[in-house]
């Protein structure tokens, strides 16, 4: 009789799947497009991963004719539209790009929830060197939970 796995591991193997597949997704764009666009992954009920994503908000610069992503707004639709899509998934999580000051560095920033109230961030610090990108390691910190808040 094969053992049943603890509710606190399938919880954390959820979202080690949401953040590893986020993780993914943000530096294979990196890698083939040298930049990527906040998106959302939800694990469904039935164990499936899939993307979810918002038109990008355009913000006019002061005096320029050219216009920027306001990623802020993006990462806040994207929110919106998880927390509306909530009853349907198990997790959810929001990746979008990130500067880390102390560090002089950008990197990839990924919030993570499951439907039980655990919450968690990952963010894998990269750049770009001569020889391509090159990804940190990543960490954990305790995420805020909006989604199922």
């Amino acid at each position: 009789m094969a053992e049943q796995s603890k509710p606190d591991e399938l919880i954390q193997d959820d979202l080690n799947k949401v953040i590893g597949t986020a993780l993914g997704v943000a530096a294979e764009q990196l890698e083939t497009h040298g930049a990527f666009m906040p998106v959302g992954l939800v694990l469904t009920h039935d164990g499936d991963i899939n993307l979810v994503a918002v038109s990008p908000n355009e913000v006019a610069g002061e005096g320029e004719a050219e216009s920027e992503l306001d990623a802020d707004q993006m990462v806040a639709d994207l929110f919106e539209a998880l927390t509306q899509q909530r009853e349907q998934n198990r997790a959810a999580a929001v990746v979008c790009d990130i500067h880390l000051p102390d560090d002089s560095t950008d990197a990839i920033h990924v919030m993570a929830e499951h439907h039980t109230g655990l919450s968690v961030s990952a963010v894998r610090p990269y750049r770009h060197a001569p020889s391509g990108w090159e990804f940190g390691n990543p960490f954990l910190e305790a995420g805020e939970q909006t989604i199922w808040a």
